[in-house]
Parts: structure tokens; sequence; C-alpha cells
């Protein structure tokens, strides 16, 4: 994808989520953007971002504030996929970004030394099952889109069920 189609598509989704979701929402984005450009895979990062704002949509469709959560592992998920694939701890560092990110987020918003607890430790435990899969998959070149999309996918949807907490 030409430099400037990336640059429209990121300007689009950040609006957007500035838009519907709020500042959060945005800044959570920016660093999914970032680790997209520092893994360098362009065109297939962004098909497998794009998905992420169907939590936003939902949130606003119900008026649930949670599903910033599963939004968020969402796009950790994302960030550890694309920089893994250069360096894992590249992975690993991007991955705990968003996540302190969030909790930073999550602070400002006044949010409850306990729910705090539970969104760090059911994160953590995702983070780790990211990565158990990154490493036990097979991520060929012909196979790596599928297999990350898959990782992040079932990522998010452990964020949701872990709401339930």
């Amino acid at each position: 994808m030409p430099a400037a189609g990336f640059i429209l598509v990121e300007l689009l989704f950040l609006a957007s989520t500035h838009l519907f979701g709020g500042p959060p929402w945005t800044v959570i984005g920016v660093l999914a953007f970032l680790g997209l450009s520092f893994s360098g895979s362009r065109g297939s990062g962004l098909a497998i971002l794009a998905p992420s704002l169907l939590w936003l949509v939902l949130a606003r469709l119900t008026g649930n504030r949670e599903l910033f959560f599963p939004y968020t592992i969402y796009l950790a998920a994302f960030v550890a996929t694309e920089l893994s694939a250069k360096r894992w701890w590249l992975g690993v560092a991007g991955a705990a970004g968003v996540i302190a990110a969030f909790m930073a987020i999550r602070t400002m918003q006044n949010a409850g030394t306990r729910v705090l607890l539970v969104e760090l430790a059911i994160a953590a435990a995702i983070l780790l099952a990211i990565f158990a899969a990154i490493h036990l998959s097979r991520r060929t070149a012909g196979r790596r889109f599928q297999i990350d999309a898959a990782i992040v996918a079932a990522a998010s949807l452990l964020a949701y069920a872990g709401l339930a907490c």
C-alpha cells in the first residue's frame, strides 16, 4: 500500500475512534499504528487492525463502556503479533506498552484498585496465551495472516469473556 493510502486509512481510523469513542480509544489506536509502522507490514496489518472498530461500534450501539477492554486487548494482541514477527521481545514490549497505557487511562478514569487488579490479571493471562500461541503456531509467510488474525480475534473474545469476572 502506498504511504499516502496508509496515512489516509490511519487518519480515518483515528478520527473514528476520537469521534465515537473519545481520547482513550484514540490513544490505544495510536499505539497500534505505531506497532504497525515499526513492523513494516502495512496492507496485511491494516486488514487485521480494521475489525477492532467493531468493539467501538458495539460500545456505541449498546452504551457498554466496558467494551473498551476487549478493544484494547485486540490491539495489544495485534501489536504483539506484528512486532514479534521481527523479534519476540519487541512483541512483548509493544503489547505491554498497550496494556500499560490502558491501565493509566483506567487510573485516570478513577477505576477502583480491585477493578484495576482484575483487569491487569486478565490482561496478563491473555498476553501469556497470545505469546504461547505465537510460539506454538507455525507462522510461515503464507499462513501468518490467518494465524495472526485468529490469535487477535481469540484474544479479544477472551477479554470480552473476562468482563464477566
